[in-house]
């Protein structure tokens, strides 16, 4: 898989909004907001509650994002562009994980990467630049856990669309937790998705 193909492809088409700031684009509705507003919304309910409120709002983010990932890269990959331009390149489910984190990277928020990928057991992704963290770090210091919500769930999202079972039945097959992020003082964020047990 040709991952910097992918992100080419899909950066060509033109970022245009309608007059309600909503984008379509390679089979999916996304709304033009500033990832600074993402930050602080998240950031500042976490930091006004108690610990236990705070678990709970990050098991909805974590949710959230799931959702939300589980349907755009489902939306992306049946999508008219998708099948022209990125499809023939795939010749096996790894070769689509790879696509589709590729095309996340186009949404600019971090770069992330395949490390490991046990075809239909496990995918480790990492990203050395994504921009949370060091928010985090400037506004909050040093945090006691991960706080990269987004690619988190996205890495389980790629697992559940691929070897999950048959769309939109698959969301939730993967669970992924992040084992380190920059907001704690790790190097480099990193993330586990493996097979749900609880399924």
């Amino acid at each position: 898989m040709d991952s910097k193909k992918v992100i080419e492809l899909a950066s060509r088409l033109p970022i245009e909004s309608n007059e309600r700031g909503i984008m379509a684009a390679f089979g999916i509705y996304a709304a033009i907001n500033y990832n600074e507003f993402f930050f602080k919304a998240v950031s500042r309910v976490i930091h006004k509650v108690d610990e236990n409120a705070a678990q709970v709002v990050e098991q909805k983010l974590y949710d959230a994002v799931l959702e939300c990932g589980y349907h755009t890269f489902h939306g992306a990959r049946t999508s008219m562009h998708w099948r022209e331009h990125i499809l023939p390149m795939i010749k096996s489910p790894e070769d689509e994980v790879q696509a589709l984190v590729a095309f996340t990277n186009v949404f600019g928020i971090g770069y992330i990467e395949v490390e490991e990928l046990a075809p239909g057991e496990r995918l480790v992704t990492t990203v050395k630049n994504a921009y949370d963290p060091g928010r985090y770090l400037e506004e909050y210091g040093p945090q006691p856990h991960g706080r990269c919500y987004m690619f988190n769930a996205c890495t389980a999202s790629y697992m559940d669309l691929v070897y999950g079972p048959r769309y939109p039945t698959g969301m939730g097959t993967f669970v992924s937790r992040e084992i380190s992020c920059r907001s704690t003082g790790a190097p480099i964020c990193r993330f586990i998705a493996e097979r749900n047990i609880k399924e």
